[in-house]
């Protein structure tokens, strides 16, 4: 090879080297990236930004800016998009810096993948990035605050009189150090015992909650198929009652015809009475007829030993402005076991999901279909609590059952406070619900006026935020005494 061809040579490879070079840092497209996409996007600012600026989706590089305008007082970026590119409806674009003190770039925000794709010559609505200036604005008002600060502590605690009153505090500070310190060691002993029989009570709680909740369920699967089996034959036995009265009626006279004949010893009856074997017989049987009213009493003396409480209560949730009300019944059946039935009215409906195929037609024989998923609540929904209750101790008392249709668990403490009755309560329920992670959780304090008020506060679903908010609120309750009362007044109104 001559010298002229070596020399030809080397200069056509570094001409190759340097095209790929030039391919390289000006970008230039070629092969499949060269059918790039070009969308439009409009800013209020672009400072910052400048013709070949990286476009990101995700931080990874997927365009560039070719175009720079200014159109109608806002910023007009053309931006390069790779082809693979998919924007959907509903997507934008905001101008984001790489660290602290890096270049700016265009991050694009594709839209919901779920959504139709987006119409070529759409624009894309864009969101400028805080600028130095406003960082340092911000800054400047920080820094004002900081100094009515420090100004407002030197007036209070600077000169002679400030140090006398930093005194007082620390002396203070050390009596009150002092007087904790006396009084968890003269308690020391009480709050170990207390402790150990908040553990015991733990251990027995968690043995006996699982038993209780299945007792429960079993008891009100039970009255919900007695009572809809049996309600058609409720109208009937009342009818026969009434048919049963006027014929009873009958039988009375008709009684009263026969033991007049029987007492004048008239009859065959009236005969066998004056033997002394069939009156022994019929002093037998007014034995037995006596053991079994001995028997319906005890049944009746247990019926009368039930007890009834009937609330009605209402509460605000200013957090998420919304309220709560419930209306029902407590039955205790002795002393340690009630059945609660309550009517709630909840803040929140329940969540319906709707599953639909949706299909778009672009014309020219091409269309997309896909599947829409919808959440709605339903703002109209009431529940049901049904519980049963259990004294463990004689201030505490556990509840299982359903909370507002929803299975779950409840604890409730009696306290005095200022000599009146306060009830803590806490409750668990829906424990598999989809809107959230967590069951529903309610604390609630109850604070009693007197025998028939009462006040309430607390806090309802800590847990989910788009939920969570305090709770104030008043009721009523009543005693099956107090309901007696009020339907003898009623009575004598009529």
């Amino acid at each position: 090879m001559t010298p002229a061809a070596k020399i030809g040579l080397f200069m056509l490879i570094g001409l190759i080297i340097l095209g790929i070079f030039i391919i390289k840092i000006q970008d230039i497209p070629i092969g499949e990236r060269g059918h790039r996409q070009v969308v439009s996007a409009y800013f209020p600012s672009v400072a910052g930004v400048d013709k070949k600026s990286d476009v990101r989706i995700a931080g990874v590089r997927v365009g560039k800016v070719t175009r720079i305008f200014l159109k109608d007082g806002r910023a007009e970026l053309i931006l390069s998009l790779d082809p693979d590119v998919r924007l959907h409806q509903g997507a934008s674009a905001r101008i984001v810096s790489l660290g602290m003190l890096g270049d700016k770039y265009v991050e694009v925000l594709p839209g919901n993948p779920n959504a139709p794709l987006l119409q070529p010559g759409t624009p894309l609505n864009g969101v400028a990035a805080p600028s130095f200036d406003d960082v340092l604005q911000k800054a400047s008002a920080i820094g004002d605050d900081v100094k009515q600060v420090t100004f407002a502590l030197r007036q209070s605690i600077g000169g002679q009189q400030g140090a006398e009153k930093l005194d007082e505090i620390i002396d203070n500070v050390r009596e009150l150090t002092a007087s904790l310190k006396d009084l968890i060691k003269a308690n020391q002993a009480n709050v170990g015992a207390t402790t150990a029989n908040f553990r015991d009570f733990s251990a027995e709680l968690k043995q006996e909650l699982p038993r209780l909740a299945d007792k429960i369920a079993k008891l009100a699967d039970a009255l919900d198929r007695t009572v809809e089996e049996n309600r058609p034959g409720v109208h009937d036995s009342i009818d026969n009652i009434r048919d049963l009265t006027a014929r009873l009626k009958v039988t009375a006279n008709n009684l009263n015809t026969i033991t007049t004949k029987i007492a004048k010893g008239q009859g065959s009856i009236g005969k066998l009475i004056n033997d002394d074997t069939t009156v022994d017989n019929v002093n037998d049987t007014l034995k037995s007829i006596q053991g079994g009213v001995k028997t319906f009493q005890n049944t009746v003396g247990r019926f009368q030993r039930y007890h009834l409480n009937m609330t009605l209560s209402g509460e605000s949730l200013p957090n998420v402005s919304e309220s709560r009300s419930t209306f029902g019944f407590d039955l205790w059946t002795d002393q340690r076991r009630f059945f609660r039935i309550e009517y709630v009215d909840p803040p929140f409906g329940r969540l319906k999901t709707k599953v639909e195929t949706v299909t778009t037609d672009y014309g020219n024989g091409h269309s997309e279909t896909y599947t829409r998923t919808t959440t709605k609540q339903d703002e109209y929904s009431s529940a049901f609590n049904a519980q049963m209750g259990y004294r463990l101790l004689p201030n505490t008392i556990v509840r299982a059952g359903l909370f507002e249709s929803r299975g779950g668990v409840g604890i409730d403490q009696n306290i005095t406070v200022l000599h009146h009755p306060m009830r803590l309560s806490l409750e668990a329920w829906d424990f598999s619900r989809k809107e959230s992670n967590s069951p529903h959780i309610r604390f609630e304090s109850r604070f009693y006026l007197n025998r028939n008020m009462f006040l309430t506060a607390g806090w309802d679903d800590p847990t989910y935020a788009a939920h969570s908010s305090i709770l104030l609120g008043a009721g009523l309750t009543w005693t099956d005494e107090d309901m007696k009362y009020m339907l003898g007044l009623a009575g004598k109104g009529f």
